[in-house]
């Protein structure tokens, strides 16, 4: 819904900037020589057009770069009343088509630029901007056309150039990067990436379960709780999303929430061996001991070398009066320091019966 009402927003404002930039004579005249095929002629228009506004640029700029920087709450407080200049990056934008015609493409290229400056959510200005970069590689051109894709879903050329050029490889280089650099628990320059990696294809919920593990090591709950949430939207068949969820969820205290999303996880992956461990835990925090137990069973089957198994397997044999030594063994020689004492007590009993 929110990314509706920013699409309607934006379609309004670029409409709107359009009608203010169509009430000027030479607008209008560069506007007829381009529908007439004259476009050095209608490069004059446009440039009589910008000069009308050329005067008040500078200070806009500077203005725009305070803006863009300040915090939604600043924006109100500071700046009353400002609004983003469309219809003088409209001027821009059109000189720079009529410009393309006449095979100026350098010229071209710096009207496409001072547009985006002027207004940076102007999707057909950079779409334009990554086509005339294309030459210098992809790695160029696709941030350009990327964010010219995510500014407008109904915009057919900026999803052909988005196939055309691979622009989702990017993606993949900045995941793959990502995804590295959270393994090694680098979780500020995993972000980076990450954020990048979603920017060139918004549609992977690999991506955002990846970034959901960078924000949850940087302490953002919340964003990372929002991140898993995207990614089970976008793909509910895998298990990552629900798995990273039910583990933030668990270490807040909300055992019922996170046991239904293990639940999920065990649905779709019934081997799964960290799941049933965190679906033990969860069943022992919401007194459910039968629960546990069984997930403790599944466990040993499929992750033997699990101390913790073991240890609490023995503990329901010792309370329900049979032998239970080899578990705490087991469990010990795994590294389970709780057993240790239990085995401990064993070996002493076995030793005192041999002496009898």
């Amino acid at each position: 819904m929110k990314k509706i009402i920013l699409l309607l927003s934006l379609l309004l404002l670029n409409s709107l900037g359009l009608l203010m930039a169509q009430d000027d004579a030479n607008f209008l005249a560069g506007e007829k020589s381009c529908e007439l095929g004259s476009y050095k002629l209608a490069t004059e228009h446009y440039s009589k057009y910008i000069k009308s506004f050329e005067p008040k640029l500078a200070a806009y700029l500077e203005k725009v770069k305070s803006y863009d920087t300040s915090s939604g709450a600043e924006q109100v407080s500071l700046f009353p009343g400002f609004s983003v200049r469309h219809d003088w990056a409209v001027g821009y934008y059109k000189r720079g088509m009529a410009y393309l015609n006449i095979s100026e493409f350098v010229l071209a290229g710096k009207d496409f630029d001072m547009a985006i400056q002027i207004d940076s959510k102007y999707p057909e200005a950079l779409l334009q901007k990554g086509l005339s970069v294309i030459g210098k590689g992809k790695n160029e051109a696709c941030p350009y056309i990327c964010r010219a894709r995510l500014l407008s879903d109904t915009m057919k050329a900026a999803k052909k150039a988005y196939k055309e050029n691979f622009c989702w490889m990017c993606g993949i280089e900045a995941y793959t990067k990502g995804k590295t650099e959270v393994d090694l628990r680098q979780y500020a320059e995993g972000l980076k990436n990450l954020n990048l990696a979603i920017f060139f294809c918004k549609d992977s919920g690999n991506y955002y379960a990846y970034r959901g593990i960078a924000y949850e090591g940087l302490g953002k709950i919340d964003s990372a709780l929002a991140d898993y949430s995207s990614a089970i939207k976008m793909d509910s068949t895998k298990f990552t999303g629900y798995y990273r969820r039910a583990l933030t969820l668990e270490s807040a205290k909300k055992f019922k929430e996170a046991l239904a999303d293990l639940n999920k996880v065990l649905s779709l992956n019934p081997k799964y061996a960290d799941a049933y461990k965190h679906h033990a835990a969860d069943c022992e925090s919401l007194d459910m001991p039968e629960a546990a137990l069984y997930d403790y069973q599944n466990l040993i089957k499929l992750k033997p070398s699990e101390g913790i198994s073991w240890y609490k397997m023995g503990m329901r044999k010792k309370n329900m009066g049979e032998d239970a030594c080899d578990y705490f063994q087991k469990a010990a020689d795994l590294g389970y320091e709780d057993a240790q004492p239990l085995a401990d007590d064993c070996q002493k009993a076995a030793a005192r019966k041999a002496l009898k």
